[in-house]
């Protein structure tokens, strides 16, 4: 059986074997190298962290400009012009130290110190030229101010009247049938006459102008004139001017039916029939402005006086009843220019 067995193996198994013993006593079989795979790593890019956000540093604030509020208080108006004006000027920028006119000692420490002056009144404009006759001086509530521009160092100022041509259009709108106003100015008042021609002129009013030498003069003038007028314009001269000519003229004025356009609200008791005055917030702005363009040396062309923008008007009521006029719902407003 064995031995059948043996006789029946495949040739395969045969074939097997023989292979096996062959590789079992011949040779080690070769292996050839291969040669190493090399994997390039790719290395991925680390994100940079952020450099820490620098914060940058808070602006330095310019220091505050020292301001000398000069005030002078022969005049009610000019404390209320003074606290406008302090309101317009922001602390953060500007410091500001309030004088009298009688603290001329206190006005002459500041003489070593870089000072901008701010004078409001003509006594104002006095003392501190007096105490500071260098510095750099704004005014205002100076009705006469060629001989404040002339005195000392660099000086600008704010005109005490609103502005001319927004007074005549509001007296029209208050007395739409006006026509004819007669203007009597001294000699210094020349400048205020030409710019009430221009305002005539643009709003077709005729306006008759003289000019007079006293006060006397300006009396017997508009006794003259009062028989072709119906309207006079009084504006503030001292030379042109007195208490008891304005007290004359007004009353002349109510028995000629002549409507009066003045300066000074107390004269409505009087008999005027329309006061124009200055509002103390647009005499502040303007002033504010002003000192803002000195303190940064901005005064090339910065002009010597700058106009106002704004006038408050106030009518007697009973004057323009018996002076026929429409019916004034509002007795009390301000106009302000719009150019």
């Amino acid at each position: 059986m064995r031995n059948a067995y043996r006789r029946t193996w495949p040739p395969a198994a045969v074939v097997f074997l023989l292979l096996a013993g062959c590789a079992a006593t011949g040779p080690p079989a070769v292996v050839p190298e291969l040669e190493p795979i090399v994997v390039e790593a790719q290395l991925l890019p680390v994100p940079a962290r952020p450099e820490p956000a620098v914060q940058p540093a808070p602006p330095r604030e310019a220091p505050r400009a020292d301001i000398a509020l000069v005030v002078d208080p022969s005049a009610a108006a000019h404390a209320g012009v003074a606290d406008a004006i302090e309101a317009a000027l922001p602390p953060r920028r500007y410091r500001i130290t309030r004088f009298t006119t009688d603290a001329g000692p206190d006005l002459g420490a500041l003489r070593n110190r870089r000072v901008t002056i701010v004078a409001v009144g003509p006594e104002a404009v006095l003392a501190a030229r007096t105490a500071l006759p260098d510095k750099p001086l704004v005014f205002c509530q100076v009705p006469s101010y060629a001989e404040a521009l002339q005195a000392g160092g660099p000086t600008w100022g704010v005109q005490t009247l609103p502005p001319l041509a927004l007074q005549l259009k509001s007296w029209q709108s208050v007395d739409p049938s006006l026509r004819t106003i007669a203007l009597i100015v001294s000699a210094s008042g020349a400048a205020l006459a030409d710019e009430a021609r221009h305002a005539a002129t643009d709003l077709a009013a005729d306006l008759l102008v003289q000019t007079s030498a006293s006060d006397r003069e300006t009396l017997y003038l508009f006794r003259r004139l009062a028989a072709t007028v119906d309207g006079l314009w009084l504006l503030p001269d001292n030379d042109a001017l007195s208490p008891p000519v304005l007290r004359e003229m007004l009353t002349l004025s109510s028995t000629r039916g002549i409507g009066v356009l003045t300066f000074n609200e107390a004269l409505l008791a009087r008999g005027a029939l329309l006061t124009a005055t200055a509002v103390p917030s647009d005499v502040a702005a303007t002033v504010a402005q002003i000192v803002e363009r000195v303190v940064a040396g901005r005064t090339a062309d910065l002009p010597s006086m700058t106009p106002l923008r704004a006038a408050e008007l106030a009518v007697n009521v009973e004057v323009a009843m018996a002076l026929g006029l429409p019916p004034v719902a509002i007795p009390r407003w301000v106009a302000r220019d719009p150019d």
